[in-house]
């Protein structure tokens, strides 16, 4: 799991959203503006940690909270068992 500073879990989450939106662009033009109340139950101050791999999926991003949770990188609930993430060689 990579441990990193608030300002980059904070460019991670608006980079989520930059991709959500570039996505509902394509489907709705007049959609309003995402903000990362919209898109994230928690606060990047929340986050304990990036995970970069998960089994089955293979790699992305999934923010996992201080209280154990996990989400993906577009704020959806993940499984929270930390045996799923980052079990590849390549350890973070």
């Amino acid at each position: 799991m990579l441990k990193l500073t608030v300002p980059d879990i904070t460019r991670l989450m608006y980079r989520a959203i930059g991709q959500l939106q570039k996505r509902r662009a394509a489907l709705h033009a007049d959609e309003p503006t995402l903000d990362l109340n919209h898109v994230f139950p928690f606060q990047p101050t929340d986050v304990e940690g990036i995970h970069t791999h998960k089994t089955d999926e293979g790699d992305g991003v999934w923010f996992r909270l201080k209280d154990g949770r996990v989400f993906t990188k577009y704020g959806q609930p993940a499984p929270y068992d930390p045996a799923l993430y980052d079990t590849t060689d390549e350890k973070a």
